[in-house]
């Protein structure tokens, strides 16, 4: 049995080594586990951040382009307007200027002339009879407002088809306008859900590391736990042979002692005089 309980303990101590192992392999893994956690739960919350900030920036796009819609609508209201002012002005100087270019027409090319003449490099020549021009339809257009003047209809028309020029290039400013802020809010929704998704991709990894490494340290916990029970039952065997061996001790040293007694006993019964320590001895084996 000694042989026995010598080969248990060493196995034992093998398995404590192991034990020791699993246990610091397991806290090593879930330390990474933990730290992983960490990681992900901050992955998580900036996503949720740029996500956030994303759907805000399309909250305000949204709103940008409808306002975009409305100007857009008023615009076309002003113009639709405009045209129809503008061509009974046309009319009105018609009465006057039945034939010949009508007026707008001559004001657009003193416009082109006068462009020419500035933007471009003219021979001698070329700017004489470029000026000339400018001078004949100058004269045209003075000639014709001159005896446009006093036309108080013409006066309220002219007034009108302004008013509605200017408004309709005012809604044209603030279709620019609002289209520019919403292509900035739309091109930051665009950078935050870009943010998003790269960090979604990067939470992937850590979560595919996360579960590997927490599955590994799962691993080494059932590991530390069978190592636990093995060496409890190694115990419990050498405890068990311990027991046993210490039975038979008990029991030779039973048989030694109630031999012993016997032989007293006969000299007891023989009248032979007995020691102290024979007495006890007798007392001890139940024999008086």
């Amino acid at each position: 049995m000694g042989i026995d309980i010598v080969a248990l303990d060493k196995h034992r101590n093998e398995l404590r080594e192991k034990l020791y192992k699993a246990k610091e392999e397991r806290e090593r893994l879930n330390k990474i586990t933990n730290e992983l956690k960490q990681v992900k739960n901050n992955l998580i919350e900036r996503i949720n951040e740029y996500r956030k900030e994303g759907l805000m920036h399309k909250e305000k796009r949204d709103e940008l382009n409808q306002n975009v819609a409305r100007a857009k609508k008023k615009r076309s209201e002003y113009n639709e307007e405009y045209e129809k002012i503008k061509k009974r002005v046309e009319e009105v100087r018609r009465t006057y200027f039945p034939t010949g270019p009508s007026l707008e027409s001559l004001r657009k090319k003193r416009d082109e002339l006068e462009f020419k003449q500035m933007t471009h490099q003219l021979r001698k020549h070329e700017e004489e009879e470029l000026i000339e021009q400018l001078a004949e339809i100058n004269r045209e257009i003075r000639e014709r407002e001159k005896v446009l003047e006093g036309n108080e209809e013409l006066e309220e028309l002219v007034k009108k088809e302004e008013e509605l020029k200017a408004k309709s290039d005012k809604e044209h400013q603030r279709v620019q306008e609002f289209a520019e802020k919403a292509q900035k809010e739309h091109m930051e929704m665009l950078e935050c859900f870009e943010r998003a998704h790269h960090l979604k991709r990067e939470l992937r990894k850590v979560d595919k590391e996360y579960i590997m490494n927490r599955l590994n340290a799962d691993k080494a916990h059932r590991e530390f736990i069978t190592y636990i029970k093995e060496i409890r039952d190694i115990e419990e065997k050498i405890k068990a042979i311990k027991d046993a061996e210490k039975r038979v001790e008990i029991k030779k040293e039973k048989d030694v002692l109630t031999k012993k007694a016997d032989d007293i006993y006969q000299k007891f019964k023989k009248g032979e005089k007995l020691s102290t320590e024979d007495l006890l001895l007798l007392q001890k084996a139940g024999l008086i």
